[in-house]
C-alpha cells in the first residue's frame, strides 16, 4: 500500500514511519524538500503552502502518486482533510483521521502531551502500531474506535486520547 504521511520534513514523521514497515511512505511537505529517498520512503514537495487549497493540494498529490492512505500530520490540515474525507474516499483513498464531528474530543494542543509519551496508530479501532503496546491503549483505541495516530497519556486527569498533530 502507498501511504503520504505529511510534515515530511519534521522528526515526528519519521518515528511514525516505522508504523508502516510493509507500506511504501511517501513523506510530503511543503516548500523544499530534500531530494532523498530510502528503501521505504521517499519524500515529495506539496509546493508552496496555501491553507484555502489544502485539501484540494492534498488529493492531487494523493492522485498524483497513487496514494490509498494519507495520514496529515499538520494542525493546519487536520479540519481541512477530515472536512474532505468523503472526496478522499470516493477516490479509493483512506484518511488516517477521526470523523469531523469527533475531532474536538481528540484536537487538543501538543503542550498536552507529556514529553516521550507513548503514540500508537489506529485504523477504525484495530491497534496498528505502537512502540510500546499494552491492553489499555489497545482497549481504548477500540472503544472509541480510533483513527489514526494518537498519544494515549497514562494518566487519567488528560483526555483519554489526543491526536498526534505537528504544528
Amino acid at each position: 500500500m502507498k501511504v503520504l504521511i505529511t510534515g515530511g520534513k519534521s522528526s515526528p514523521s519519521y518515528k511514525i514511519v516505522k508504523a508502516f514497515q510493509d507500506d511504501q511512505v511517501l513523506l510530503a511537505d511543503y516548500g523544499d524538500i530534500p531530494a532523498f529517498s530510502a528503501g521505504q520512503y521517499q519524500f515529495i514537495t506539496l509546493g508552496e503552502k496555501n491553507e484555502e487549497t489544502i485539501a484540494h493540494n492534498l488529493l492531487n498529490a494523493c492522485l498524483d502518486h497513487g496514494v490509498e492512505m494519507i495520514l496529515p500530520l499538520h494542525e493546519f490540515e487536520v479540519a481541512a482533510v477530515a472536512k474532505a474525507s468523503l472526496l478522499f474516499s470516493e477516490f479509493g483513498i483512506q484518511v488516517l483521521l477521526p470523523e469531523l464531528t469527533e475531532l474536538p474530543k481528540y484536537f487538543h494542543s501538543q503542550e498536552d502531551v507529556a514529553r516521550g509519551q507513548n503514540w500508537a496508530l489506529f485504523i477504525h479501532g484495530e491497534l496498528i502500531y505502537s512502540p510500546a503496546p499494552d491492553t489499555l491503549i489497545e482497549e481504548t483505541g477500540r472503544s472509541k474506535n480510533l483513527n489514526g495516530v494518537f498519544y494515549i497519556p497514562e494518566d487519567f486527569q488528560s483526555p483519554t486520547a489526543i491526536l498526534f498533530t505537528i504544528s
